[in-house]
């Protein structure tokens, strides 16, 4: 369990330190990316591990929030990593409850997938949103509530199509896909 959390703080970071260098250009705020590769992981990462993958979201987010984006304020570094954490998981009990996926992911369907990241990037992008607007961040709740939400969706995307072009491309042996 500490590793499968280990590798979740890893690969948030890392993730985070990627979108940055990859898509730099394509910031909208500070806090906010038309393209946001570790909303992928936030999916993932609850998916796959249930509450292990939200505490790993969870310190992934505090560590990028202090040591890449420099920020001191306490209350909003937890608020904000919470929210991070958070938003995926109340996706994924919604979207579990509506088409029944389970656990051990049985039941998921690329177009439920496609659903379940729709869901988590509009629970993400207005939970956060509300928390800039209340916050003094933003002056309009709208302002990045669409950057955010779409850079989710993209971010997400990207990395399932890329992580099945990859699937598809190794070498399988023929028993294995035959089953």
């Amino acid at each position: 369990m500490a590793m499968q959390f280990s590798c979740v703080v890893l690969l948030w970071v890392g993730l985070f330190l990627l979108n940055d260098w990859l898509f730099d250009q394509l910031e909208f705020s500070e806090h906010v990316s038309w393209i946001f590769l570790p909303a992928a992981l936030r999916m993932i990462a609850v998916l796959v591990m249930g509450w292990v993958g939200v505490a790993g979201i969870f310190v992934g987010s505090i560590v990028t929030s202090v040591y890449v984006m420099g920020q001191i304020d306490p209350s909003h570094v937890l608020i904000v990593s919470a929210l991070s954490a958070l938003s995926p998981t109340l996706a994924l009990l919604l979207c579990a409850h509506g088409f029944g996926v389970q656990a051990n992911l049985v039941g998921l369907s690329a177009s439920k997938l496609l659903i379940l990241g729709v869901v988590a990037a509009s629970f993400t992008a207005v939970l956060h949103n509300i928390h800039f607007f209340l916050s003094g961040q933003v002056d309009v709740f709208s302002e990045s509530l669409i950057a955010m939400f779409v850079g989710d969706l993209t971010g997400t995307l990207v990395v399932l199509y890329g992580a099945k072009a990859l699937l598809m491309a190794l070498p399988l042996s023929n028993t294995s896909r035959s089953a």
